[in-house]
């Protein structure tokens, strides 16, 4: 067993373990200048790279050992510090981070009308995440941007493999050429709201592991302001446009919620990870934060587990009911939520046996949910993960 674990601790650990980069860009986003009528990921892949942070490798000026003083440990949060979310007090001012989430709810509403080029112009130029210096933080700018923590371009072996599949989603081409409308949307939509998203938090637990192992717990711009990011990213402003709704929605269909009738029981875990992870930064424990961020990792398999599984139910049963195009519409949304936790958890899953079943190169209905199940085990059996804490469907 110890040797699973290994093997699947590699991808999530290694993003906890890299050097911070500085703190000005560290958020990963491309940004366009308001004033600017050019955008700097309005073209992709190449443009979007152009202004991508600095790789992980690099000397940072946030990072307080890299000058060779002392370690600054912060001990509390900033004077400036935004208000708090969802129950977490953040450590520092999070203004315009916590404000990404807003365009997602904007992106859903234009693909919920099919507006393509609407929902393109948002994700690639971004809208309400505006920086203090006038520049707009960006999702598809995190996405093309190079050196992030998040181990994903990696896995896939390309790039920008969560951009790539957002923008074929958007225009019709690649895996979902000639493919309907309705599968589009679910294609472009949960890769924006849940595997760009939830690697960008995984990027910055990252950075703030890697700025904690370098000695720098500043609030203001150090680690502890890496970790607001994630929370920010995770839910911040509009809650129910990010990853924090969608596990909140498989907490309901799985029956895994609190007390509360409505919170996911990963929410709660992850909600408590997180406040863990920052008061770890203020105490200075970098083995704390390590601690911590792993837990939300692990949460977020539970919550995209379950994701997947429902998804491939619901193709069966469509196909029972003679539905082609519903089945063929769930296979799209299975296929782009297993895509948020393969990354971290493909090398010890079944990861053929799931994309057989998911990817669209495939007919719908090779398969249902026991057998997702059974191809997530292995990766369950080697985080600890229990069949309660997936629950089951229906």
């Amino acid at each position: 067993m110890r040797s699973k674990i290994a093997l699947l601790l590699i991808p999530i650990l290694a993003v906890f373990s890299l050097v911070a980069v500085s703190c000005g860009s560290d958020d990963g986003g491309s940004v366009r200048d308001l004033d600017s009528s050019s955008s700097s990921a309005s073209s992709g892949s190449a443009s979007g790279s152009a202004s991508a942070s600095t790789p992980a490798s690099s000397s940072s000026s946030g990072s307080a050992s890299a000058s060779g003083s002392a370690p600054t440990v912060a001990g509390g949060p900033t004077d400036d510090a935004t208000a708090g979310d969802g129950g977490y007090d953040y450590a520092s001012n999070i203004d315009s981070h916590r404000l990404v989430v807003a365009d997602i709810c904007e992106i859903n509403t234009l693909l919920g009308e099919y507006d393509w080029e609407a929902a393109m112009e948002i994700y690639q130029n971004g809208k309400n995440s505006v920086k203090s210096s006038g520049d707009v933080r960006t999702i598809g700018g995190f996405a093309v941007a190079e050196g992030k923590k998040h181990g994903v371009d990696t896995y896939y072996g390309t790039a920008a493999p969560m951009d790539e599949f957002v923008l074929a989603a958007l225009n019709g081409t690649g895996p979902f050429k000639s493919e309907s409308d309705a599968v589009r949307k679910q294609g472009a939509q949960k890769g924006i709201m849940n595997q760009i998203m939830v690697a960008w938090v995984v990027h910055e637990l990252g950075s703030a592991s890697g700025k904690a192992a370098d000695g720098n717990f500043d609030s203001a711009s150090g680690a502890p302001h890496n970790w607001d990011e994630a929370w920010a990213f995770y839910h911040g402003a509009e809650p129910g446009c990010g990853p924090f709704a969608t596990a909140n929605k498989r907490g309901a269909d799985f029956g895994t919620v609190g007390a509360d009738g409505e919170t996911a029981l990963a929410n709660e875990a992850i909600l408590a990870a997180m406040i863990e992870g920052r008061d770890a930064l203020y105490a200075g424990d970098t083995a704390g934060v390590d601690a911590a961020a792993a837990e939300v990792t692990k949460q977020a398999v539970i919550i995209y587990s379950q994701a997947t599984i429902k998804y491939a139910t619901k193709v069966l049963s469509d196909i029972a009911d003679g539905d082609a195009a519903a089945a063929r519409t769930h296979q799209s949304e299975g296929y782009a939520f297993w895509r948020v936790i393969e990354p971290y958890i493909g090398g010890v899953a079944d990861s053929d046996a799931i994309n057989a079943i998911l990817h669209l190169e495939n007919e719908a209905g090779s398969g249902g949910g026991d057998d997702i199940r059974a191809a997530l085990q292995p990766a369950w059996d080697a985080l600890g993960i229990e069949a309660a804490d997936v629950g089951t469907y229906g």
